[in-house]
C-alpha cells in the first residue's frame, strides 16, 4: 500500500498537482502589536504560527510581533493575546528646505537664529542654560543625529536607535541619514560658541533616539520602544534607586523631556499607553501639532498627556500649514539650525516649532532643579497656575489670538524669560 501511495505522489508531482510554493507565493509577513497578559502568554505560540516576537514592552503589557498575514485571526486566539494592532506609519512633519546647507570646510561664525531671539531665550542663559550636573535630558524620537557635529557633540549624552524593533546604541545605527533629527537637535541645544547657530538650552544634555528611516518614516511601534527607552535611560532601569521618583531624580537617568517632531492619522492604544507610562513617570511630552493644516492636531500630540505645538511666523503670524488646536506655538518658519555634516539648514514646519518648545521647558525644570532640587510637575491642558510646566507655559505665552485658548495660537507663542522667572517663584 505505502509503495501505491508513494508512486501516486510522484505521478502528482510531476503533473504539476502538487506544487511547493514559490517564494512569491508565501503569505506576507505583516508587523502588529499584541496587547497581553503576561502570565498566560507563551513566545512559542507565535513561533507555531510562523512569526517571532520582534520586542517584548517592559513597561506596558505589550509585544511587538511579525507574522504571516493569514494568520493573524489564529494569532488573536492564543491564549494571553488581549487585542491585536496594526503597526502604523508615523512621518516628519517638516516643510521643503527654504536655504541651501552652509558648506562644511570652514564653519560660519555663529548667529542667534531669529526663533531663538523670538522666545527670548538668550535673556535667561545668565539665570540657566539648561545645564543642570546631568540632570535635566530631552530625549529627541527623531531621525538621529549627526553625533560629531561640533555644534552639537558635546551636548550628545547618549544616543540610540530602535528602527525595525531593535534596540541599538552603536553609533552607526543612530547616524541621522536624513537631516531632520539634527536640525530639530540644535534648536533645543546647539552650543553657545563661536560658530554656526546656538539653542534655545545650549547647556542641556540630549538624548537622540532614532526612531524614524532615511526618508523620514517610521513605526508606531518603534516609536513606543523610543519612548520606553527614554523612560528607561542608558541604564535600561526607570527607577534604579527604588524611591518612585524617575523623572528629575539625580539617582536615575530618564529623560526629563521627550521631543517628537513627527506624527501620524491613526491613534493606536498601545502607543498612548507608552505615553501615558512616560507621563505618569513625570516626564514632559512634546510633540508637533501637524502639516496637514487640519482643523485638529495628528498624534501623538493629540493625545492629552502630549503638549501639542503649532508654528508661528518672524510676525507671529500662524502658518497656514500648522494644524489648528494647538497648546502653544512657537517660531516654525524659516528655522536655520545644525545639519548633518557639519553643516546648517533653514526649514520650516510644525516640527521646527517644537524643539523651541522642548528647549523652553528643559530652561524651566533646569531653573527650577537648580534652586529647589527637583522638577516641576507636568500638568494638564487647563492648567493656569506657575505649579505646573504647563500651567507656566500658558500663563507666560504671548497671547495673541482672542484672549485665552484659541483654535489658532493655543495658549500663545512661548516665552523663555517669562517662564523661568515663574519656575523660580
Amino acid at each position: 500500500m505505502r509503495k501505491y501511495i508513494a508512486v501516486a505522489l510522484a505521478i502528482a508531482m510531476f503533473a504539476g498537482l502538487f506544487v511547493v510554493p514559490t517564494m512569491a507565493e508565501r503569505p506576507e509577513m505583516v508587523r502588529v502589536v499584541v496587547h497581553i497578559d503576561r502570565s498566560s502568554f507563551n513566545p512559542a505560540g507565535v513561533l507555531n504560527l510562523g512569526g517571532h516576537v520582534v520586542y517584548q514592552f517592559r513597561l506596558i503589557d505589550a509585544a511587538v510581533v511579525e507574522v504571516p498575514s493569514t494568520a493573524v485571526g489564529r494569532l488573536k486566539r492564543l491564549p494571553g493575546v488581549e487585542k491585536v494592532e496594526f503597526d502604523h506609519q508615523a512621518v516628519i512633519l517638516k516643510g521643503k528646505p527654504s536655504g541651501a546647507g552652509k558648506p562644511k570646510p570652514s564653519q560660519p561664525p555663529q548667529e542667534v537664529p531669529w526663533g531663538i531671539e523670538r522666545v527670548k531665550a538668550p535673556s535667561v542663559w545668565s539665570t540657566t542654560d539648561g545645564s543642570s550636573n546631568g540632570v535635566i535630558q530631552v530625549a529627541i524620537l527623531d531621525t538621529g543625529i549627526d553625533y560629531d557635529h561640533p555644534d552639537l557633540a558635546a551636548n550628545l549624552a547618549w544616543g540610540v536607535s530602535t528602527l525595525r524593533g531593535r534596540v541599538s546604541t552603536k553609533p552607526k545605527d543612530y547616524r541621522d541619514q536624513n537631516g531632520h533629527g539634527t536640525h530639530v537637535a540644535g534648536t533645543i541645544a546647539a552650543l553657545n560658541n563661536d560658530i554656526g547657530v546656538v539653542g534655545v538650552a545650549p547647556g542641556v544634555q540630549i538624548y537622540a533616539i532614532r526612531v524614524l528611516d532615511a526618508s523620514g518614516r517610521g513605526s508606531y511601534s518603534d516609536i513606543a520602544i523610543g519612548i520606553e527607552q527614554a523612560i528607561l535611560g542608558p541604564d535600561g532601569v526607570a527607577d534604579k534607586d527604588g524611591d518612585g521618583i524617575i523623572a528629575g531624580d539625580p539617582d536615575d537617568d530618564a529623560a526629563e523631556v521627550i521631543s517628537m517632531s513627527l506624527g501620524g492619522s491613526a491613534d493606536d492604544s498601545y502607543l498612548h499607553d507608552m505615553i501615558i507610562q512616560a507621563y505618569n513617570a513625570g516626564i514632559v511630552i512634546v510633540a508637533a501639532s501637524g502639516n496637514e493644516g487640519a482643523s485638529s492636531p495628528s498624534y501623538p500630540a493629540a493625545y492629552p498627556e502630549v503638549i501639542a505645538v503649532g508654528a508661528s511666523d518672524i510676525n507671529d503670524n500662524i502658518a497656514s500649514f500648522s494644524n489648528r488646536q494647538p497648546e502653544v506655538s512657537a517660531p516654525g518658519v524659516d528655522v536655520l539650525s545644525t545639519y548633518p555634516d557639519d553643516t546648517y539648514k533653514t526649514l520650516s514646519g510644525t516640527s521646527m516649532a517644537t524643539p523651541h518648545v522642548s528647549g523652553v521647558v528643559a530652561l524651566i525644570q533646569a531653573a527650577h532643579f537648580n534652586k529647589y532640587g527637583t522638577i516641576l510637575p507636568v500638568g494638564t491642558f487647563d492648567d493656569m497656575s506657575k505649579n505646573t510646566v504647563r500651567g507656566i507655559l500658558h500663563i507666560t505665552a504671548d497671547d495673541l489670538g482672542s484672549p485665552g485658548w484659541d483654535v489658532d495660537y493655543g495658549y500663545g507663542i512661548v516665552r523663555a524669560d517669562l517662564a523661568v522667572q515663574a519656575a523660580l517663584g
